[in-house]
């Protein structure tokens, strides 16, 4: 028999074999959980990086629109002043003729001639050349300020798609996932825990116990020995009266004796067995 110093190993064996396979079933538990978790977390990122640039292609639609107003509303104020300059200039250039009209007939009321008139004629045109001039500078000045505008407007332009782009500018990869845990191997604690329990109950075994003795002929009883009884009635099986023990071996191996009386079994007189 096994010693009972094997009892508390096998029991300790167990109990770490069922907390091991605990642990991982914990551990499998967190796993799993974590999993779901990033993903919800990767979904909710890529909803959110969508949303984003959704909302960055509506804000370039809408700051491309305002630019062209922007840019429509100088190019009005630009055709308006233009326009003007070539009404005032009509005026200015009508009042010119009227004014060299009206010199000519007073002077000619007069009966005055000559470079007189001329003066006056030149004095009055250089008048309507005066005004031209600062017409001309009022445009050109005009066409420099729309330029800035533009300008100013296509810089605010590329500033503002530049704010919208930085939300999108950077492509969301999904990030690598933690090391999976390490299980324990339940069986293989069992296995040792219970090879540790066998050793320690070989080592708690009775010395005197191991030591007995492997020969057992001195308990077998000789079959010569062994009381049948001693004596049955005489002629039974044709044997006499005094039983004799059988010896394996016999006629055929069956145990019978060869010497039997005539007519055992059967057996004719003058019978010879095999030997």
């Amino acid at each position: 028999m096994c010693s009972t110093a094997a009892i508390g190993p096998a029991i300790g064996a167990i109990g770490n074999a069922a907390g091991i396979s605990q642990q991982n079933a914990e551990k499998r538990k967190k796993w799993n959980h974590y999993l779901k978790v990033r993903e919800q977390r990767w979904m909710r990122r890529r909803t959110t990086f969508k949303n984003k640039a959704t909302q960055f292609e509506q804000e370039i639609d809408m700051s491309n629109i305002a630019a062209q107003r922007a840019y429509s509303a100088v190019n009005y104020k630009l055709y308006n002043a233009r326009s003007l300059a070539i009404l005032e200039n009509q005026e200015d250039f009508l009042k010119m003729i009227k004014g060299s009209g009206d010199l000519a007939a007073a002077f000619a009321s007069r009966g005055v001639q000559g470079n007189s008139l001329s003066k006056a004629l030149i004095t009055n045109q250089s008048q309507f050349g005066l005004s031209q001039a600062m017409r001309a500078r009022g445009l050109t000045m005009a066409y420099e300020q729309a330029d800035i505008e533009k300008a100013s407007t296509r810089n605010r332009l590329k500033a503002a798609q530049n704010r919208s782009f930085a939300k999108v500018s950077q492509v969301i990869v999904e990030p690598i996932p933690e090391a999976p845990p390490t299980m324990g191997n339940p069986g293989m604690a069992l296995m040792l825990g219970m090879g540790q329990a066998v050793a320690a109950g070989i080592g708690g075994m009775d010395p005197n116990t191991m030591d007995a003795p492997t020969d057992m002929t001195s308990t077998v009883t000789a079959p010569s020995a062994i009381d049948y009884g001693n004596t049955v009635p005489a002629g039974s099986f044709g044997i006499g009266s005094t039983a004799q023990d059988f010896n394996y071996g016999g006629a055929y191996g069956t145990g019978i004796p060869y010497d039997l009386p005539s007519g055992s079994f059967g057996i004719t007189p003058g019978y010879q067995g095999y030997y």
